[in-house]
């Protein structure tokens, strides 16, 4: 079974999802026949590692809430896949 990846802050998580962001582009590359869905699939990766910084921001945290404060957004789905899609290429 393959060890699960450890990290002690959302910069460490960022420069893992990079890191396996690169990875997958590669083995498209190299051994998946340049999927399309795989290409994205990666690029989604790299967008998820821009938006691990955002975990320490307060802003962020006031929009999302926690265990006991609701937020000050009212869809955070809605919010959160509009940040990933900022992050995403037009391509």
């Amino acid at each position: 079974m393959t060890e699960v990846p450890k990290f002690e802050s959302p910069e460490e998580l960022a420069t893992f999802l990079r890191a396996f962001s690169s990875r997958l582009h590669y083995l498209n590359r190299v051994a998946m026949g340049e999927s399309g869905y795989v290409w994205w699939y990666a690029e989604l990766l790299d967008a998820m590692s821009k938006m691990a910084p955002l975990m320490t921001e307060k802003e962020a945290h006031a929009a999302f809430g926690d265990g006991w404060t609701q937020g000050t957004n009212a869809d955070p789905k809605a919010l959160i896949l509009d940040i990933l899609s900022r992050e995403m290429p037009d391509r």
